[in-house]
């Protein structure tokens, strides 16, 4: 048998990403494993300086001992259309202030009230949640959860590729493989548990373009079930600039308008407007490219001059600096006319689990967005999920340890591996991976594609990222950065067949997915989950039926929410 040159790893509990997901991931298998425990997180990038997570303002919907829970719940379901694993959401909800009270122990602040409370704020398409954030944002997030793992004792391993799952011969997933995204030497992990925690597939959109979320792809490949591939985070954006603080301009006065000076949320959603969730922004944008009325813009003249400078020093430190950066223009374009459009960001697409977090693939855990505990994240539930499903996971990963094997690491299963990983680095190469990009993202950045679905559209759309990854099987690498954004795009190919194919199969319109042919919600039918499955005939779609243990998922709050109809007032919550 040939031999190559690489580096072998045994460990316990292998995390694959570095987000909030695998951060708490890391944490709660090492707190809650016996002393000894071995615990490896790898990420491609610089573990605390990685994700969503670490380049937001951290906003995190936390339950105080006050709050209404099975409130909290219920709206988060409805909000979700139904399309939600109620009891990792309720149990998310429950952990959340252990968890705050954890990151207050690493040295995290928040902002508190003259009276001690803490300073929270509604979020949009919610009633009754509360979110808060850390001083400093994302980047004081996730660099105080990396300086605790280091001093937890958690092996980080920064910038390790994941290229492939291990399985033994049963079938279990016992530990990865990769290659370092600078050096391109091969790593094998082997391990007892593995959690994948990596983001969602992005295409590159969104203000964080680099990070692709393979690691569901990988372990779809290794046989677990996928799940919401036909659900979007689905968002306005701009191309001027990145505002992360759209929900608390709209509640300080900024009102959507077309090109006719109208504010035309309010014809989409009559009782929530310019604070419904964005996936009914995005849809209501949508429709008013159809009708001719762009440009689209967020009008922010309204708000009061002695809040601006709130929107323009941002608490996110990148984007701070990048308004410092513009100055005066970045007040002029975020309170004068700048267009919007609707931004399809990331699929909803994630890995298949039990509120445990475990797949159905033994060996194989969940957290972060790649579990997919629901089909729409509102403005700090982003993170509140991740934070909720890593704990979980970590501690059931640990749970697993006392009746897990050792880790059978098949040579010839590396080989394979080794030889996928890295045939296509070629010296003499010419890079081509971005001209497949952006030929896809035309197709699935398209408003009537990612916003607007229709049968016919679909199908042509299905037809041509088929073609596009056919034309990708060819292409090679010369250097090992080139060769991460191949495999990077091979995943983004695969990721919008089966969202295509997802959105065909699903014949009603819910949440981010708007089908122009089943413009009606169609509960009798579809309160359900599609799940995906790689066959030998290739992908396998079945309807899930969705548990309602707490509350029916059929409910949804009418008369609009209360703290809209009490005139709720934002500033100094």
């Amino acid at each position: 048998m040939k031999t190559f040159d690489g580096l072998f790893t045994e460990t316990d509990i292998l995390i694959v990403g570095g987000g909030a997901g695998g951060l708490l991931a890391a944490l709660s298998a090492k707190r809650n494993g016996a002393p000894g425990t071995r615990v490896t997180l790898v990420d491609s990038w610089l573990i605390g300086r990685t994700g969503h997570s670490a380049f937001s303002n951290a906003w995190t919907i936390v339950a105080t001992p006050d709050d209404d829970i099975d409130g909290i719940l219920r709206e988060i379901v409805a909000g979700n259309d139904g399309i939600a694993d109620q009891e990792l959401c309720r149990q998310t909800l429950i952990d959340s202030y252990d968890r705050l009270r954890d990151f207050e122990a690493i040295g995290m602040t928040f902002p508190r009230n003259p009276d001690g409370s803490y300073v929270r704020r509604p979020t949009r398409g919610l009633d009754l949640a509360r979110v808060l954030h850390p001083d400093g944002g994302g980047l004081e997030f996730c660099w105080r959860l990396r300086r605790a793992l280091e001093d937890e004792g958690v092996e980080l391993v920064d910038r390790l590729f994941v290229t492939g799952l291990l399985r033994d011969d049963t079938g279990r997933v016992v530990g990865a493989t990769g290659i370092n995204t600078r050096t391109g030497e091969f790593r094998v992990l082997a391990a007892r548990a593995t959690i994948v925690a990596t983001n969602a597939i992005t295409f590159r959109s969104g203000f964080v373009r680099d990070i692709t979320g393979t690691g569901t792809l990988l372990a779809y490949a290794a046989g677990a079930t996928l799940r919401n591939a036909e659900f979007s985070y689905v968002r306005p954006g701009t191309p001027k600039f990145y505002f992360e603080g759209i929900t608390f301009a709209i509640q300080e006065g900024a009102r959507w308008t077309n090109a006719n000076g109208e504010a035309f949320m309010r014809g989409y959603s009559p009782e929530w407007a310019d604070q419904a969730d964005v996936p009914s922004i995005a849809r209501a944008m949508a429709m008013e490219k159809q009708k001719g009325n762009e440009p689209l813009y967020l009008d922010m003249s309204k708000i009061p001059e002695h809040l601006r400078d709130t929107f323009i020093q941002s608490k996110v430190k990148w984007m701070d600096y990048f308004f410092r950066k513009l100055g005066d223009e970045a007040r002029t374009d975020m309170f004068g006319k700048t267009p919007y459009y609707a931004l399809n960001q990331m699929t909803k697409m994630a890995l298949r689990t039990g509120p445990d977090c475990r797949t159905d693939v033994p060996g194989l855990l969940a957290a972060g967005l790649a579990q997919a505990g629901a089909a729409n994240h509102f403005a700090g539930f982003h993170i509140g999920l991740c934070v909720g499903n890593g704990w979980i996971a970590g501690r059931n990963a640990v749970q697993d340890l006392d009746r897990a094997p050792a880790p059978r690491v098949d040579a010839a299963a590396v080989h394979a591996l080794h030889d996928e990983a890295l045939r296509p680095l070629k010296p003499e190469a010419k890079a081509e991976s971005d001209r497949i990009l952006r030929d896809l993202q035309q197709i699935m950045f398209a408003y009537d594609i990612g916003i607007l679905k229709e049968d016919g559209r679909l199908r042509q759309a299905l037809d041509k990222v088929t073609a596009l990854a056919g034309q990708a099987e060819g292409i090679a690498a010369p250097h090992v950065h080139e060769l991460v954004r191949l495999k990077e795009t091979e995943a983004m190919l695969l990721a919008a067949r089966l969202i295509l194919a997802a959105s065909l199969v699903r014949t009603e319109s819910r949440l981010s997915h708007f089908r122009e042919d089943h413009t009606a919600r169609d509960d009798a039918n579809w309160l359900c989950w599609v799940d995906v499955t790689d066959a030998a005939s290739g992908p396998s779609f079945v309807k899930t039926p969705i548990p309602t243990p707490y509350c029916s998922a059929t409910d949804v709050p009418t008369g609009g929410p209360a703290r809209l109809r009490a005139g709720y007032a934002a500033t100094g919550v």
